[in-house]
């Protein structure tokens, strides 16, 4: 299986678990290299993204609600329209700067 296999396999699974919370686990991507990855439109509700490589990773319009992403790496990764309410960014790197 390949990594983009992988991860779509992983997206799926975790979408299943958004339908029927009954397992109590989430999708667990600590640490993963997800560098390019096209997570358009995603919905990675509750994600555990903690320390991932997001370099570069498309994820527009994503669903990261609740997700964690502390320590993760975040360089050139495109936000536009992401829903980040109530994600956990604490020690994220590479975040765009706000604008006054």
């Amino acid at each position: 299986m390949t990594a983009k296999e992988a991860l779509a396999f992983a997206v799926a699974e975790h979408k299943k678990w958004l339908a029927d919370n009954s397992t109590g686990t989430r999708l667990d991507l600590t640490w993963a290299d997800l560098t390019w990855a096209d997570l358009t439109g995603a919905d990675l509700t509750g994600a555990d993204l903690s320390g991932a490589d997001l370099s570069r990773a498309d994820l527009k319009g994503a669903n990261l609600t609740g997700a964690y992403l502390s320590r993760a790496y975040l360089k050139g990764a495109d936000l536009t329209w992401a829903d980040l309410t109530g994600a956990d960014l604490s020690r994220a790197i590479g975040l765009p700067k706000e604008k006054p």
